[in-house]
């Protein structure tokens, strides 16, 4: 559905997708489990009414298997580059796997062979600062090294990806096991109160329409 002008949320199963839809093309971000890409694309022609191929950019806010494991199915559709923090690049290429306990990454492996998932080579490789669609690359480490959040100023609309959840009318961390590295989480959650925003998009739970800079500073303040 279409959450506020221009931007549409696509619930997967587990991860939310999302659509930043303007005349000239379409911007998503994240894709999904292996499997999303029907979603994704019915969604496209059939609510959106567009074709397919309108998707110019993919944009991956982090290498986690549940945010890219339609990614190369998608871009097999579609032709859009794919746009992600150099530090996580190495994942989709196939380069790097998983870091996750024997079970997960049993999962992982039957899902890529049922799916035939395959390594995608990224056409842009991101790094703080980089505007792309509009919204403004935010390098976040601490969840992964190469998590990004994007930020635009004119709709005061910010992408966190895994960063933070929405619960209970609080914002929360994806939980201490996910952050393998929590100095450099901890700085990264602060470094976004830099920004002016109000709306906050997250990886996996309902979207915060209002107020999101004063509930990530309750957040930041009892971390």
């Amino acid at each position: 559905m279409e959450i506020i002008s221009g931007i549409h949320e696509i619930r997967g199963r587990v991860v939310n997708c999302y659509l930043v839809v303007n005349k000239e093309e379409i911007i998503l971000i994240d894709t999904g489990l292996p499997g999303n890409s029907s979603k994704i694309i019915g969604y496209v022609e059939n609510t959106l009414k567009r074709s397919p191929q309108n998707i110019k950019t993919i944009v991956i806010t982090h290498n986690h298997f549940d945010h890219v494991g339609s990614l190369s199915k998608i871009k097999e559709i579609t032709g859009a580059k794919v746009a992600i923090h150099a530090a996580d690049a190495d994942y989709i290429r196939g380069k790097e796997k998983h870091v996750g306990s024997s079970f997960m990454n049993g999962i992982i492996k039957l899902f890529q062979v049922i799916y035939q998932t395959k390594p995608v080579e990224p056409d842009i490789l991101l790094k703080e600062g980089d505007i792309i669609g509009g919204y403004q690359v935010i390098h976040t480490p601490g969840h992964t090294k190469g998590s990004i959040c994007l930020y635009n100023p004119e709709n005061k609309a910010i992408f966190v990806g895994d960063n933070l959840q929405y619960k209970d009318g609080k914002l929360q961390s994806p939980g201490q096991r996910l952050i393998p590295e929590p100095d450099k989480y901890e700085a990264s959650m602060k470094r976004l109160l830099d920004y002016d925003f109000e709306i906050i998009l997250t990886g996996h739970t309902a979207p915060v329409l209002s107020g999101g800079k004063e509930l990530l500073d309750e957040f930041v303040k009892n971390f």
